[in-house]
């Protein structure tokens, strides 16, 4: 972030947005730091400015910072959310890049930076990538690293590759509308990336195999309407 940027704060609480912006000038003196109160004025200052780098608080009287990410995903470079909150859903893990819990620290401001920094200049959506709650912070998770995704009614459980899970507050439904075409749903709970299968078991009820020992139970009518039989 050597060069001349843009950073915009939205929270409906003054001493919130002061707060934010002051912590954000200190560690960034080549940017220009504006905070607003109210989201309609925010808003005209995106369609103007397209800044660089946003950061939304989730819950606010008049709006949500999840329905205007959905509004500024194509016009901003980065979004942040700011939360008081730990367990919330998300539909706009496709979206943002990081997420801080209030009270925001320094520490964290700091650290939320440096990833920025580190960040590959791609696009928001490429869809070989998915963003995942890992540890605290958004991590963005290549295609491949996923082996299968379940559903837990508003969760889903995604298994990594490398042996890893992590339940996350999205529904498989959602992630079925943006994961590409290696994926496949088969069965109404379970997506499976389709490259890690190694056996179709066919019977009753067949059974796929996959990478790493995993074995999942499919539906007989979804792998029909894969073009997949016995």
């Amino acid at each position: 972030m050597s060069e001349k940027i843009n950073i915009g704060v939205l929270d409906d609480e003054r001493i919130a947005v002061d707060g934010l912006v002051k912590l954000l000038q200190k560690q960034l003196d080549q940017a220009e730091v504006r905070g607003f109160q109210y989201h309609q004025q925010f808003l005209a200052w995106v369609e103007e400015v397209r800044p660089e780098l946003v950061f939304l608080d989730m819950e606010m009287p008049s709006s949500s910072g999840l329905k205007i990410a959905k509004q500024i995903k194509e016009k901003v470079g980065s979004i942040v959310f700011v939360t008081a909150h730990s367990h919330y859903s998300l539909e706009a893990f496709d979206t943002a890049v990081d997420y801080i819990l209030k009270p925001v620290a320094p520490s964290r401001i700091k650290q939320c930076l440096q990833k920025l920094g580190r960040l590959q200049p791609v696009t928001v959506f490429e869809d070989r990538y998915v963003r995942l709650p890992i540890r605290g912070s958004f991590s963005s998770i290549k295609e491949v690293e996923i082996l299968m995704l379940r559903g837990q009614r508003n969760y889903t459980e995604v298994v990594l590759a490398n042996g890893e899970s992590h339940l996350v507050a999205r529904t498989l439904k959602n992630f079925s509308e943006v994961l590409s075409d290696r994926f496949w749903r088969v069965h109404k709970s379970v997506i499976i990336r389709s490259d890690a299968i190694k056996e179709i078991h066919w019977g009753v009820k067949p059974h796929i195999e996959l990478e790493g020992n995993h074995t999942v139970e499919a539906s007989k009518t979804r792998l029909h309407e894969l073009g997949l039989k016995a």
